[in-house]
C-alpha cells in the first residue's frame, strides 16, 4: 500500500472520524501498552531464574514473537476492530507485523488504512487467496524456531484451511467471529441524553456489522448472581458486545465480553488478545542449583 493511499484515506476519514479513532488507540495505549494497564509487563525480553523452596529451579525465557500476519477479509470495514488486534501485537514488540486483504480489490475502507495510519503501521497489502499458504510457509521457516516464531490472526470469513495450514507449521492462531452482533440497550428512564451511547456513531465504526436495539436489562436479571440466559429476552444472544448508559453497565457485564459506555463508540476490545498471547515462553525445570552458566542468555 503506498503513502499515496494512506493520506488520501487519512483526509477522507475527516476530522470528527479520526478522534474517535485516536480514543480507540489511546485506550488500548492505557490498557494494554503503558506501564500501568492491564497487559504491562506481560512481554519482557529476557530470563529469569527462581529457585523453589520445593527443591528445583526453573528458568524462562521469554520474548516477542519474530512476526504476526493479521489477515482481514475482502469485505473488511471496521477501523475500530482491526485496531483492537493490531494494537496488542505493536505493544508486545513484535519483531514484524503485516495486514493482509485476503480476496480484496479496489480501495480499501477510508476507515481502516486511517486506522493503520494513525497506528504507524505501514505494512499493508492486497494478496490472493491462493497465494496465503506459501506465504505462511515462508514466515514459519523464517523465525529460526519453527512457526511458533510468529502468530496469525484472521479476523472476518476466512477458509478453516488458512488456519488449519497455519497450525500445521506450528503457528498460533487467533480468530475473531466472522461478524460481531451488537446491541444498542435503551436508556430507561431517569437517564439524560449525554449519558446515552450514540447509535448512529456506533454503526459507523462498524459497517458490516449486526445491531439489534434492546429494551434496559431488567433489574432482576442485571443483579443475579449467576447470569441469567438472555435468549428469551434478546434473541440474537449472544452478544459480541453492548452500549448502554454508564448506570446500566455493570448489569450488563455477566452478560457480554464487551461493555461500552458514551463516548466510546468507536472503541473496541477482543477480550483474551493481549500483548501476552504475542509472546513465546519457554521453561526449564533443573535442579535446586545449577551452574552459573546454566542462567546466562
Amino acid at each position: 500500500m503506498d503513502d499515496a493511499a494512506f493520506a488520501a484515506a487519512y483526509e477522507a476519514t475527516g476530522d470528527v472520524d479520526r478522534a474517535r479513532l485516536k480514543t480507540c488507540i489511546a485506550r488500548l495505549h492505557v490498557l494494554y501498552g503503558s506501564a500501568s494497564g492491564l497487559g504491562a509487563g506481560d512481554v519482557r525480553e529476557g530470563r529469569t531464574a527462581t529457585r523453589w523452596r520445593h527443591g528445583f529451579t526453573s528458568l524462562e525465557q521469554a520474548s516477542p514473537c519474530a512476526w504476526t500476519l493479521l489477515c482481514v477479509d475482502a469485505s473488511w470495514s471496521s477501523g475500530p476492530r482491526l485496531l483492537a488486534a493490531l494494537l496488542p501485537a505493536l505493544f508486545a514488540g513484535v519483531g514484524s507485523v503485516a495486514v493482509l486483504r485476503v480476496g480484496g480489490g479496489g480501495a480499501w475502507p477510508p476507515q481502516v488504512l486511517a486506522a493503520l495510519e494513525l497506528a504507524g503501521q505501514e505494512v499493508a497489502a492486497d494478496a490472493e487467496p491462493a497465494a496465503v499458504p506459501a506465504l505462511l510457509e515462508a514466515l514459519a521457516a523464517s523465525g529460526g524456531v519453527g512457526g511458533a516464531a510468529g502468530r496469525l490472526l484472521l479476523l472476518g470469513e476466512h477458509p478453516d484451511q488458512m488456519a488449519a495450514l497455519a497450525r500445521v507449521q506450528g503457528v498460533p492462531v487467533w480468530r475473531d467471529a466472522p461478524s460481531p452482533t451488537i446491541a444498542i440497550a435503551s436508556c430507561g428512564d431517569g437517564i439524560e441524553n449525554s449519558d446515552c451511547p450514540d447509535g448512529a456513531a456506533l454503526r459507523a465504526a462498524h459497517p458490516d456489522a449486526t445491531f439489534v436495539d434492546v429494551p434496559a436489562l431488567p433489574e432482576s436479571l442485571g443483579r443475579a448472581v449467576a447470569p441469567a440466559p438472555l435468549v428469551p429476552l434478546f434473541p440474537l444472544a449472544p452478544l459480541s458486545a453492548v452500549a448502554c448508559a454508564p448506570a446500566h453497565a455493570g448489569g450488563w457485564l455477566p452478560h457480554t465480553g464487551l461493555v461500552l459506555g458514551p463516548g466510546h463508540e468507536w472503541c473496541w476490545m477482543h477480550p483474551g488478545l493481549t500483548p501476552a498471547w504475542f509472546a513465546r515462553r519457554s521453561v526449564a525445570l533443573l535442579p535446586a542449583s545449577p551452574p552459573p552458566e546454566d542462567l546466562l542468555p
